[in-house]
């Protein structure tokens, strides 16, 4: 959903007749509702059941989905948008927690992490591919295409998750959901009206406004009685610096694809189509580490493997600015096929380190709902300032799309500093080892 929305923007700007500091607004929106509210989602399939949420969550994602390809204005458009994210904040961390919960030792879990990648890497190309095929119909299909795949996905679900366990006592932190989703959403506006606007006054009330309600919910989660978000997560070094280098994961990944996107189809000229064509090999990066990732991870240990993978992201926008700058495609779809490595090597990576320890094993909702809040809340941002940097850069579009991506490297250098938080050595032995719960608890997978 994240790439065939991508994809269609360009046919969105061009219907609705919406700027480009509007039009992120499409990715924007959904990164800070689906980030702002995964911690509440997380906390929900944590009390109510894992398996329950997961198809609340579809529900609602399905049915905005629908408002979205109905819409006829942008405002609409984007409150579909916002629903949608609503909808994967509750989706999201109940699969991931599942999937984390149901193969508790290192090993098995790795490789689980590794088919989820490859999962996650077919999904990522077939949208890119399948949002050019739609949106040369009509880019309002990227919408409904949701709604068939949601009613299998619901079916599935019924047959193949294990059952949920009677719902746990416990009470829900909405104001602070409420105050951390207002916190990054004014973030995210701060950073896109100084581009709009090239002034500070503005921005810089909107950006304190910001840094007060993101304090304020870090006071409100300290005297909560039943804190969305336990604050000792974030003492752990592992789940720190596993979830800071999400946040630049998630930054770089989606300003690129954004850059990537608007470069080829409006500097190139390139139809929607092949558009999605050229994020084939980015898919393929990652489908090819999918496996290998899930035996050098606990090998090399997560801080290691976190340096190697952003240290591979950072020569790949380096090479992709250069790339646009001197109009070599070639070079452009070779860089695609590195970052795509880098990512889903950060990806096992990190989810192993900020999943795993006593801290985490008492909240695994919470736990990989934070890490996927750092993901979505760094999209957000990335997108925020690779947009506000096309508006501000000089020059043309083709350098602007350069600088840019520079910027877009400057999120992955950020990210490789972030490494050093986590601990250094491979991961200890987990103990015990057993036989994946999934097949003791909902039968296994025919």
């Amino acid at each position: 959903d994240f790439t065939i929305v991508n994809v269609a923007l360009p046919s969105v700007q061009r219907e609705l007749h919406v700027a480009t500091t509007t039009v992120q607004w499409l990715v924007s929106a959904y990164a800070v509702s689906f980030g702002g509210f995964l911690l509440l989602g997380g906390r929900l399939a944590d009390i109510y059941g894992r398996a329950r949420l997961y198809r609340i969550g579809l529900v609602v994602f399905v049915a905005a989905s629908v408002s979205g390809g109905l819409a006829v204005e942008p405002v609409l458009l984007i409150a579909s948008r916002v629903v949608q994210g609503i909808g994967a904040a509750v989706l999201a961390p109940a699969g991931l927690s599942l999937l984390v919960t149901s193969w508790p030792g290192q090993e098995e879990r790795s490789r689980a992490l590794g088919t989820y990648g490859a999962v996650v890497s077919a999904g990522f190309a077939s949208g890119a591919v399948l949002g050019g095929l739609l949106a040369e119909v009509t880019w309002r299909l990227v919408f409904f295409v949701n709604v068939p795949i949601g009613i299998v996905l619901l079916a599935a679900s019924v047959r193949l998750l294990p059952p949920d366990p009677p719902a746990r006592g416990g009470r829900l932190d909405i104001p602070g959901a409420v105050t951390a989703t207002a916190g990054v959403a004014l973030l995210v506006l701060a950073v896109a009206r100084a581009g709009d606007t090239l002034q500070a006054t503005q921005p810089a009330l909107l950006g304190a406004g910001a840094i007060l309600l993101l304090a304020a919910f870090v006071m409100r989660e300290r005297r909560a009685p039943a804190p969305l978000l336990d604050l000792a997560l974030l003492k752990d070094r592992a789940i720190a610096g596993a979830n800071l280098t999400l946040l630049a994961v998630g930054a770089f990944n989606a300003a690129q694809v954004l850059l990537v996107t608007l470069y080829l189809q409006g500097t190139r000229g390139l139809s929607p189509v092949l558009t999605g064509l050229c994020f084939v090999p980015q898919a393929a990066g990652a489908f090819a580490l999918s496996g290998p990732a899930g035996r050098l991870v606990p090998s090399l240990g997560p801080r290691r493997s976190l340096a190697i993978a952003l240290s591979i992201a950072l020569l790949a926008l380096a090479g992709a600015a250069v790339s646009v700058l001197t109009d070599a495609l070639p070079g452009l779809l070779v860089a695609q096929f590195a970052i795509g490595v880098a990512a889903r090597l950060s990806q096992v990576a990190s989810t192993l380190a900020g999943t795993r320890g006593p801290v985490a094993a008492k909240a695994e909702g919470t736990a990989s709902a934070l890490l996927t809040a750092a993901r979505q809340c760094g999209s957000a941002l990335g997108v925020a300032i690779v947009s506000a940097t096309l508006v501000a850069a000089h020059g043309t579009a083709t350098q602007r799309t350069a600088e840019a991506m520079f910027v877009a490297a400057g999120f992955a250098l950020a990210g490789l500093l972030a490494t050093q938080v986590v601990p250094s050595g491979a991961q200890p032995p987990h103990a015990p080892q057993p036989h994946h719960l999934f097949h003791r608890q909902g039968g296994g997978i025919p």
